[in-house]
């Protein structure tokens, strides 16, 4: 069995609206669907320090502050199973999407449309928990 263990950052503003990106890159048939900032490590790479490459890398941006949200596991295929590490955070800087990303948008976590949008992998649950953590706690 095989595992992958991506690092994400739900990426918040002051107006209470989470960062979204479409992806660009056919990648397990998640094409043009929307996502949560990150990806998986490198080789000898811990969990933060891959979480601040991956947001350079994808936003051309670095993390102002972040902290622990939940992590959830996914099966994508037989012999492949994915426990992603999301995170929630504020970032610094111009964003400057790379190849993998063709848009962004911030998305009101009071907007009931928010969980129309099509999203890549299990995104939609992570999204659905994090208002119901957020409007909970309200601030970091």
């Amino acid at each position: 069995m095989r595992v992958a263990n991506p690092v994400d950052l739900i990426v918040m503003n002051k107006k209470n609206q989470i960062l979204l990106c479409k992806r660009t890159e056919e990648e397990h048939g998640y094409k043009d669907t929307w996502s949560i900032p990150g990806g998986g490590p490198e080789f000898n790479e811990g969990f933060e320090e891959a979480l601040h490459r991956e947001i350079k890398e994808e936003l051309g941006c670095k993390i102002k502050r972040f902290t622990y949200f939940k992590s959830y596991f996914m099966k994508l295929e037989e012999k492949f199973i994915v426990r992603s590490i999301y995170f929630y955070g504020e970032i610094s800087g111009k964003i400057k999407l790379n190849h993998e990303l063709s848009e962004y948008g911030w998305f009101d976590l009071d907007n009931p449309d928010l969980l129309k949008l099509n999203f890549a992998f299990n995104q939609k649950d992570v999204v659905k928990d994090f208002i119901k953590f957020w409007k909970k706690r309200g601030s970091f």
